[in-house]
């Protein structure tokens, strides 16, 4: 007699979404440091700052380095994210 098949395995949990989360880069000695933490770390400092967070690690590095010491009011547009519309569909967030 056969062994019935074992059972598939659980469908991955999918990743938790990214929130921005400010990261201190005046605590940040050189990029080697922005490159030790993880992308989705990265990715928050970027969102945060409300720069585009896309990209490989390295990149979002780069962009993270370049922007220490610079105002938020200051960051060159051409870094800025561009709005996203896709979110407002579910009607969560704002009233109105």
């Amino acid at each position: 007699p056969r062994k019935p098949h074992p059972p598939p395995p659980p469908p991955p949990a999918p990743a938790a979404p990214v929130e921005p989360l400010e990261l201190k880069l005046s605590k940040i000695g050189d990029i080697a440091e922005l490159e030790a933490m993880s992308l989705d770390r990265l990715k928050a400092a970027l969102m945060f700052l409300g720069v585009k967070c896309g990209g490989t690690l390295e990149q979002r590095a780069e962009r993270l380095w370049g922007l220490k010491g610079v105002k938020k009011e200051d960051i060159d547009p051409k870094l800025l994210a561009k709005p996203s519309k896709k979110r407002k569909r579910d009607g969560e967030g704002e009233g109105g």
